[in-house]
């Protein structure tokens, strides 16, 4: 009889181990502290918005959640207390220079133990992209200012745009260096430079999740920290203004995503050099 009851825990216990465990803008808006972070998230987002599929729950799978283009002053502090109030981990796509200007910032995400890929050292398109060698020289600035604040360098890295935008000579050379591409399979769009909403972000998710579901990928989804914002001596412009909104509904619609993927039966996972290709 106890060798009939342990075969199920031994099996929970192979299949989560199976799963990656964890190694203020100012921009004329009030900056939101710690404690304003629950009344953020049980902002309601309504039903008639909201596609609520019935949870399939079958067996320990894992997911990735990743934020990119941070750390910055303001954003990325509200998402990792709404990570540690439930109780998860994620994975921080950062940038160097943003690092530098957040390094308190950025210690916190490695002290709470959520995952780190190098998001290149400028993020600027133009200079990165005009050869290998350029954004091999980028992506190395930024794993150096990473290991002088960890002792430990990055080589999973995320190309700014996506995978597709590195040419064949752009992976033979960071091959030869030690680096591996993450790409995405769920995408929040909450990069649409028109804004995007809290229920449009979160639909977004949950579509994504499902279609790769059908495909048994392992889910990793593309969500937006941010940049740092410089100040601005008067009103934001309505590019500005979309792109704090937005962020504003990121941190709205986490939360119910978070649920979401809780009910469908995922283990949160934070990125390593086990994660599966996106594709």
């Amino acid at each position: 009889m106890l060798y009939k009851c342990a075969i199920p825990i031994l099996i929970g216990i192979i299949l989560l181990a199976n799963c990656s465990r964890y190694p203020g803008i100012t921009t004329g808006i009030p900056e939101k502290k710690p404690d304003q972070v629950e009344a953020a998230a049980q902002v309601s987002i309504p039903d008639s918005a909201v596609i609520v599929p019935q949870p399939e729950i079958k067996q320990a799978r894992c997911v990735y959640l990743t934020f990119d283009d941070g750390p910055n002053s303001h954003y990325t502090g509200i998402i990792l207390d709404i990570l540690k109030k439930y109780g998860i981990h994620a994975s921080f796509v950062v940038i160097g220079n943003n690092i530098e200007k957040n390094q308190d910032v950025f210690r916190r995400i490695i002290n709470e133990g959520h995952g780190v890929v190098n998001h290149t050292f400028s993020h600027d398109y133009t200079k990165i992209y005009a050869s290998p060698e350029a954004f091999l020289d980028d992506l190395q600035h930024c794993s150096q200012v990473i290991a002088m604040l960890t002792g430990n360098s990055v080589k999973i890295f995320r190309a700014p745009g996506g995978p597709s935008k590195l040419s064949k000579n752009y992976y033979n050379l960071l091959d030869k260096h030690g680096y591996k591409s993450l790409g995405w399979n769920v995408t929040s769009a909450d990069s649409d430079p028109k804004g995007a909403t809290a229920e449009q972000i979160y639909n977004n998710v949950v579509n994504g999740v499902i279609n790769v579901e059908k495909m048994n990928r392992v889910p990793i989804i593309l969500m937006h920290d941010g940049t740092e914002i410089n100040p601005v001596p008067s009103a934001p412009g309505p590019a500005l203004q979309n792109y704090i909104r937005t962020r504003e509904s990121d941190v709205v619609a986490l939360p119910k995503i978070i649920e979401f993927l809780q009910a469908r039966g995922y283990t949160f996972a934070v990125v390593d050099d086990k994660t599966p290709s996106a594709w």
